[in-house]
């Protein structure tokens, strides 16, 4: 061509979530009768859990009016925009949002793409490690170089290593916003008020603003509680807080998320900055319009909250159990889940090595995979992981793919089916045993 179109810059996208599928499809081209036991993403509906009825009878409502069907405004539905205020004054009371600093999107995706977009060339939103990848990808390509990250400590439960964000906030004056994800995706971790204080303390201090992503923030147990940024942080700093329906309720697909401005009058930079959002999603035109008006349907239901509670008391009950049984592997270390419905085994230090295999019967999927993992720079965790799907079809993400520093992976704590979920993790336990012992 005249000139090259394509940008470099898209090296620095990963998203091994679904790329693994991917692996995964192949597989079951090469491999008769190949089954997969999708524990790599977080869709509900995958591990056996039904949309309950009044979401069921919201959508099936809002069919039946012509006005589901067209546009909607383009920043949001007035009346959902209005909803969130009074849904964000739930939870903090003192809350002074106003319902023309609520902006929807077609899922936080859209609305994370949009976040980092309109920064300016060169400024940096400080991301946590292990991140969730799309929030690292889309911030790393925007500006063009590798993601700048603080650690989240496996041995202190996954908490923020505030020496280490400090360091790196001193360290890179580019850096204008921090990331919080709370509760995270991919550890389980919850922050406590102490956490979420020295968070808004950092900001404070260095003139940042902070982007919460809570869109689990409903999904708290294990005697965990959510304590809410926007309290802490008002009148303090600025804060873009991200919600939305996609995990409140198992409709992943609805594809509606929102992200509210707090704080936009102390500082008229940022206020220029969630202008500058704003038009950006302008050109998407509107995000999907059903989700956003049966909002109230849906989470004003008399039956929501006591939906919401059986729910978390089963993701507790998963992932307890799952860390019970992983915890059986010698070369694992595991942090117990708090929070969202995923789990981040690390494989302990020196456990794994490029020699490492399982069998795989079939001779294509076996070729298949060893070129997969032959290149040199292939991360040790991502390795193991193609070698357990193809000796079993447990499917995990690994540690690398969400910019881990740690060898490890991601499952999801879902799976309804307790005897399927029993049965595979203590395979995984010894299929772990194996993989370590062949090299």
């Amino acid at each position: 061509m005249r000139i090259n179109p394509f940008n470099p810059n898209v090296s620095l996208m990963k998203y091994q979530i679904r790329e693994i599928v991917d692996v995964a499809q192949r597989l079951s081209e090469l491999i008769p009768g190949f089954k997969v036991e999708n524990e790599n993403i977080g869709d509900p509906i995958a591990r056996g859990w039904s949309a309950p009825p009044f979401l069921k009878e919201a959508i099936k409502k809002a069919a039946d009016d012509d006005k589901t069907y067209g546009y909607t405004h383009s920043r949001g539905y007035p009346n959902a925009r209005k909803w969130v205020v009074e849904y964000a004054k739930r939870f903090s009371p003192s809350s002074t949002l106003d319902y023309e600093c609520v902006l929807f999107a077609s899922g936080l995706g859209a609305a994370i793409s949009a976040i980092y977009h309109m920064l300016p060339k060169g400024v940096r939103v400080i991301q946590p490690t292990p991140s969730y990848p799309t929030h690292a990808s889309m911030e790393s390509f925007s500006a063009g170089a590798e993601s700048i990250a603080y650690n989240l400590d496996p041995d202190n439960d996954w908490q923020p290593d505030f020496e280490h964000l400090e360091k790196q906030i001193v360290d890179h004056p580019e850096i204008a916003g921090i990331l919080i994800i709370n509760p995270n995706n991919p550890t389980g971790a919850v922050y406590d008020a102490a956490t979420i204080e020295k968070m808004v303390a950092l900001a404070e201090k260095y003139k940042l603003f902070i982007l919460s992503d809570e869109v689990y923030f409903r999904m708290v147990y294990n005697g965990h509680k959510y304590v809410q940024i926007t309290d802490i942080a008002r009148g303090r700093v600025p804060l873009m807080v991200m919600r939305g329906t996609s995990k409140d309720v198992p409709w992943p697909g609805g594809r509606c998320g929102w992200v509210e401005f707090h704080n936009v009058d102390l500082d008229e930079d940022f206020r220029k900055y969630a202008d500058s959002i704003k038009k950006r999603i302008l050109m998407e035109v509107c995000s999907t319009s059903l989700p956003q008006m049966i909002l109230s349907d849906i989470y004003d239901d008399p039956g929501y909250e006591k939906w919401l509670s059986d729910y978390n008391t089963q993701l507790e009950k998963n992932s307890n159990q799952i860390a019970d049984i992983l915890s059986e592997s010698p070369y694992l270390n595991v942090n117990r889940t708090n929070g969202a419905f995923y789990m981040m085994p690390l494989f302990k230090d020196g456990v794994l090595n490029n020699r490492q295999t399982l069998p795989v019967p079939n001779d294509a999927a076996r070729e298949y995979i060893e070129r997969g993992v032959s290149r040199r720079d292939v991360p040790l965790d991502l390795r193991f992981c193609y070698y357990l799907l193809a000796a079993t079809g447990i499917c995990v993400v690994p540690a690398t793919g969400f910019f881990s520093p740690y060898f490890g992976f991601r499952l999801t704590t879902l799976d309804r089916n307790e005897k399927r979920r029993i049965r595979n993790y203590k395979r995984l336990v010894s299929v772990i045993e194996q993989y370590v012992k062949s090299a």
